[in-house]
């Protein structure tokens, strides 16, 4: 079970995080599910072929795999927005600020 430990661990080295999203990170929460899962003493019950399914998953998507085969040939999103504008708007700083400003309409 150690050698599965290991290679989640050296995928999850190249998951980045985003700091932008201090609670709501994938990587984040993909790293304490890692020690959940591989880290308490139920992990007999754990399937190798369920853990070899799931790395190569994630190793996938870490390796950009899928958009390296289906390219996007638009820059174009359904909101009119840049990725980067996207990941602003999504930010917990941005979403703190979004519910303030809503929750001074509610007080008004």
């Amino acid at each position: 079970m150690s050698q599965h430990y290991k290679n989640f661990l050296s995928l999850l080295e190249r998951w980045p995080l985003d700091k932008s999203k201090v609670g709501r990170d994938l990587g984040q929460y993909l790293r304490d599910q890692l020690k959940a899962v591989l880290g308490s003493s139920n992990i007999i019950a754990v399937k190798d072929d369920r853990l070899n399914g799931q790395f190569r998953a994630l190793e996938n998507i870490v390796n950009d795999v899928h958009a390296k085969k289906y390219p996007r040939t638009l820059s174009s999103t359904a909101t009119g927005l840049s990725g980067e504008q996207c990941r602003e708007v999504l930010s917990t700083e941005f979403l703190q600020i979004l519910q303030n400003k809503q929750s001074s309409k509610k007080e008004e």
